[in-house]
């Protein structure tokens, strides 16, 4: 900070400042007269070509203006896009320093002659003319003079204001206020419009104070000289002038937003966007640089919270310091809503979606999201049985192997269903509750074929699974299957078999979420989405729509689903209720190696999926100590961490807790155990 009272100056003697066309000066005259001769007799273009009346003029230019992607409150930024940071105002809201400040420096002939510079800048932008040739320079001038002719020079100078490059990536003098000082341009006070004003004749950087101070404060003193010696600033308020601080900037940062995890946030949200009727017909970039401002469901809480658990290049988080093959997906979903609260799907915002996927900029489907469910899906199976009347506490064959003669698990071939694990009773006949707990696979695979595969598909599509995956084969490529458009019964050919009980095929992780959610909000199931509202200029242009639909499960058999969950030893948590469920999926072929580990769960607040498993090819995956990673082990510590700082920080306390279970259905359906 310093002062400018020593500095000893006084104002140059100078006519008043007149807001109005005046007759211009002869040698301007002559000098525009000479350039235009020289113009015409170069490219041969007649006068009244240039006037022709289809030029546009700056009036019905669009000029690109910056798309700003907000957390779900709607101030903080999440992200800023376009090729341009730019947002349009109003200039007349601006105290008079700082059209004052920008004259002074930039063009102090501005009021009073014609052809000015910013007119001529303004002409360039207009009518798109590039180049520094003596042609070029003698058309620009011809179109400046034929704004002049139609707009104010307070009409041209709003938007010159609006449109110039400032640096930091920001174009037009608010986005250059939020950029330098973190305020809207109509708060700029004198020493911060001096500081902008100095800025535009070299926006690389070369005056920035955080770049380069010396030459900041060099360059504000000209803009504070300039002022006085045009009228523009008296002695008294200049003597006060002191260099302004400014809001801290790292240049390698810059534009960075993207590159962070949030950036698949809004791939999502552009993606989601273009599926509705107001943005169906825009491009990415005509979204991007629309000036619009697009509030997400996201919390900024949530997601640092998610992030700093699940990214494994943050210190501290449960994935740091793990094997580089390893990649971990995470998403969370208020229940009720459908809102995404919260999205990891990899480091790099414009890298791998390892939680799910979109539709990328040329409407092509992206995403690495789908893995096997394993377990995990025996939540839908556990589901549909008490939606059928069996109870979870019927009993059903648990024996280490069980031969289904009768069945459509390998076509042509017999093969029994084996489990990895027994039923914690000792027994060989088990609760649906308890082998859901122990993830046994002959009960599930039984009730699969009970209530047909259809049923179970139509459950988990109820819940939130609204994609699921094909399972490739030597002759089939793996393809996704949209079950928001028929149920499990009307797939034909049908690609599902009786091993989706197993959980051999595809879900993504945020699905996964959104299924959670549904049975935390007591069966009422809601899309799952990114935005919440879309503005432009202050109006809405986009609502998200709130709805949900019954599932078909009671609020007594959500009851016992939700009991039998809560039993899960790695799901628990301190003083607060939840409900999860674990999974693998394994290598190939093997039968001890996994390449997949979930653990998917809920709160009565929260809906999460976790997923872990290989960033390229699939292998075994181990931790840093070379152990098995399983359902229980780094995704459950990832699920904990994140459930319980969340209901902290989202101040989600006190939580209410879950109901007691009713024990609802048949407790012995037929053909559950061997006779």
């Amino acid at each position: 900070m310093y002062s400018y009272d020593d500095l000893g100056e006084e104002p140059v003697a100078s006519a008043p400042r007149r807001r109005g066309r005046k007759r211009p000066r002869r040698r301007r005259r002559l000098m525009i007269t000479l350039l235009v001769v020289l113009a015409l007799l170069g490219s041969g273009v007649v006068v009244g070509g240039l006037y022709y009346t289809s030029i546009k003029l700056p009036t019905e230019l669009a000029v690109p203006e910056a798309t700003t992607v907000y957390y779900s409150d709607g101030t903080t930024v999440l992200a800023r896009l376009g090729e341009a940071s730019r947002t349009i105002i109003d200039v007349a809201t601006l105290p008079p320093h700082v059209p004052d400040a920008v004259i002074a420096i930039e063009d102090p002939d501005f009021w009073n002659a014609s052809g000015a510079k910013i007119s001529r800048s303004v002409a360039r932008l207009a009518f798109d003319v590039d180049g520094d040739t003596l042609a070029v320079k003698a058309r620009i001038a011809i179109l400046a003079r034929k704004l002049e002719d139609k707009l104010s020079k307070e009409e041209i100078l709003g938007l010159y204001l609006n449109t110039v490059p400032f640096g930091r990536g920001a174009y037009g003098i608010e986005a250059a206020a939020k950029a330098f000082f973190g305020r809207p341009a109509k708060d700029l006070k004198l020493e911060e419009a001096m500081l902008l004003a100095g800025v535009l004749a070299r926006p690389d950087g070369t005056y920035d104070p955080a770049l380069n101070q010396s030459k900041a404060e060099n360059r504000v003193r000209e803009v504070r000289q300039s002022m006085l010696a045009h009228g523009l600033l008296d002695q008294a308020r200049a003597g006060a002038v002191v260099m302004p601080a400014t809001v801290p900037y790292d240049p390698k940062a810059a534009g960075s937003d993207l590159q962070r995890p949030v950036g698949l946030v809004v791939a999502h949200a552009l993606s989601e966007l273009r599926q509705t009727e107001a943005f169906k017909n825009m491009s990415w970039d005509q979204i991007r640089n629309g000036g619009f401002s697009i509030v997400t469901t996201v919390d900024a809480r949530a997601q640092a919270l998610l992030e700093k658990t699940a990214d494994e290049t943050l210190l501290g988080s449960m994935m740091a310091g793990q094997p580089a093959n390893l990649q971990a997906a995470a998403v969370v979903v208020e229940p009720g809503t459908g809102r995404v609260l919260a999205y990891y799907g990899g480091h790099s915002g414009t890298g791998a979606d390892f939680a799910s996927w979109y539709y990328d900029a040329a409407g092509d489907a992206t995403g690495y999201g789908a893995h096997p469910a394993g377990a995990t899906f025996q939540v839908y199976t556990l589901a549909a049985a008490l939606k059928k009347g069996y109870s979870a506490w019927s009993l059903w064959d648990a024996r280490p192997s069980v031969p289904f003669p009768v069945t459509d698990r390998i076509p042509g071939k017999l093969g029994p269903v084996r489990n990895s694990g027994r039923c914690p009773t000792g027994k060989t006949t088990c609760t649906l509750t308890d082998s859901t707990v122990a993830s046994l696979n002959t009960p599930h695979y039984a009730v699969t074929v009970s209530v047909g595969p259809a049923t179970v598909i139509d459950t988990a599509r109820d819940a939130g699974i609204d994609f699921m995956w094909t399972d490739p084969n030597a002759q089939q490529r793996r393809s996704r299957i949209d079950l928001r458009t028929a149920s499990g019964g009307t797939l034909s050919p049908q690609p599902f078999r009786s091993e989706v009980g197993l959980g051999q095929y595809a879900v993504t992780v945020l699905d996964q979420a959104n299924a959670m959610a549904t049975f935390a909000a007591a069966g009422k199931r809601a899309d799952a989405h990114f935005v919440k509202t879309v503005l432009r200029a202050g109006r809405p242009t986009h609502e998200e729509v709130l709805q949900n639909r019954d599932i078909g499960l009671s609020p007594a058999q959500i009851d016992d689903l939700t009991w039998t969950l809560s039993r899960t030893p790695a799901g628990k948590l301190k003083g607060i209720d939840s409900a999860t469920k674990v999974g693998t999926w394994q290598v190939g072929k093997s039968t001890t190696d996994n390449a997949h580990a979930w653990m998917v769960g809920y709160t009565p607040k929260l809906g999460m999926a976790v997923w872990i498993g290989n960033k390229a090819e699939e292998k075994a995956i181990e931790d840093l100590n070379a152990k098995p990673i399983t359902g229980a082990t780094l995704p459950a510590s990832i699920y904990r961490a994140f459930m319980t700082g969340a209901h902290v920080q989202l101040k989600l306390s006190p939580v209410p807790r879950f109901n007691p279970p009713k024990r609802t259905g048949d407790v012995s359906p037929p053909g559950s155990v061997p006779q």
